[in-house]
């Protein structure tokens, strides 16, 4: 089978959630193909008004027209479960490039003005997962800097 011809939008959605949002768009669009974890492309001949609206409708998670240029989406980060990638997203941090940016601590602060029972768990599982390691592995002496970060911004 050959490949469809067409203009490549990459998302940060795996092929099946990208597949229902497109449901009944039409507008020149060709296939979606999954392009790794939690990412999709999506094949389409769409310009002008109908490229915008395709594109508006992933404005929430992440688009770009190249996949090198797509940020990781947040629920790919190691420990991180749907619940807390949703909760990251509803602060506007929906990419491992805008954890990076703001940080654990940052992040962590913002999730608990949102959900104030959101255990700390949740601040070690940041840290750890932005150095590809497991949680379980960070020590006292891992997270004491972190305790001390998260008291400075508290105090502030």
């Amino acid at each position: 089978m050959s490949e469809p011809k067409g203009n490549h939008l990459y998302v940060n959605l795996s092929a099946s959630q990208t597949r229902r949002r497109l449901k009944s768009f039409g507008h020149g669009v060709r296939q979606v193909q999954s392009a790794g974890r939690n990412q999709a492309v999506v094949i389409h001949t769409a310009t002008g008004r109908h490229l915008q609206e395709l594109q508006n409708k992933f404005q929430d998670v992440g688009f770009s027209h190249r996949q090198r240029d797509l940020s990781e989406p947040i629920e790919n980060l190691y420990n991180l479960g749907p619940a807390s990638g949703a909760w990251l997203r509803a602060v506007g941090i929906a990419t491992t490039a805008d954890l990076q940016r703001v940080g654990p601590i940052v992040a962590y602060g913002l999730v608990k003005q949102q959900q104030p029972k959101v255990a700390i768990t949740l601040l070690w599982a940041l840290a750890a997962g932005l150095q590809g390691r497991n949680l379980c592995d960070l020590t006292d002496a891992d997270k004491q800097p972190l305790r001390a970060q998260l008291a400075e911004l508290n105090d502030s």
